[in-house]
């Protein structure tokens, strides 16, 4: 099995409209071709697959329990699925590492592969321009607001307090993608001088595939309206864009 597939930034709502169950669709298609690849590998999420992700002391949302069916099934295949946070996960607990059996990571992760040396990251807070979203992740993502926000306040106002959340993260966030998608570039040069072969990230919705000196960055764009991933097949690193039924 070589195939390494990298997805990121699908924030599937919890909400039930036409598109959102669109999505969940397209999406169950990729993940179903995926175990479909007998030379699929591994699955990397590489940040912000929900549009909300917190797990309580004994909660976790009801929404994407058919996602989750779905991841489980590549691990029961023997893939890897390793989950990299984004500025829309919250809080990973137990839940999904223990009862799932998903790897987490915290922003970042590396991976070393036929001889290649991979980082992986979703990307929030970058941007030079990302300064609101950076002041904001120091509130949201503090131990004593995490604490709180479990602890405190009921799952359901809290679900309601994330819709919020996520409104303004989108509000913070102004992404100018060129602008940003040169700074991306430039981040992802620093790690090629680390060693790096490939860079991998996500965040700014701009799906985009640039190579200097042998060594790759792709920003995996999003399943919002690019509809885009990458696949590593062992020799190589490509961005792609899914059709279904392909």
């Amino acid at each position: 099995m070589r195939n390494i597939y990298f997805i990121s930034d699908i924030h599937l709502a919890f909400r039930e409209s036409e598109y959102e169950k669109a999505k969940r669709a397209r999406l169950t298609d990729f993940l179903d071709f995926v175990r479909a690849d007998d030379e699929a590998s591994a699955l990397y999420l590489v940040g912000d697959i929900f549009d909300f992700w917190f797990e309580w002391y004994h909660v976790v949302p009801r929404y994407w329990f058919p996602i989750f069916y779905k991841l489980r099934q590549l691990l029961e295949k023997g893939l890897d699925v390793v989950f990299i946070t984004g500025n829309h996960d919250f809080f990973i607990g137990k839940y999904m590492q223990e009862e799932i059996g998903i790897r987490c990571f915290d922003e970042s992760t590396q991976l070393e592969v036929a001889g290649k040396r991979f980082f992986i990251a979703h990307g929030d807070g970058l941007a030079k321009e990302d300064g609101g979203y950076r002041f904001m992740k120091r509130i949201i993502r503090n131990p004593l607001s995490i604490f709180l926000f479990k602890t405190f306040l009921p799952a359901d106002w809290g679900m309601q307090l994330a819709k919020a959340a996520s409104h303004s993260s989108r509000t913070l966030i102004k992404i100018e993608k060129p602008t940003w998608a040169e700074e991306y570039f430039n981040y992802a040069r620093s790690k090629f001088s680390e060693g790096f072969d490939y860079v991998i990230m996500g965040h700014t919705h701009f799906p985009l595939q640039r190579e200097e000196n042998g060594k790759v960055y792709v920003n995996t764009g999003d399943w919002v309206s690019a509809y885009t991933y990458a696949l590593f097949d062992g020799v190589n690193l490509e961005l792609k864009k899914w059709q279904q039924h392909q």
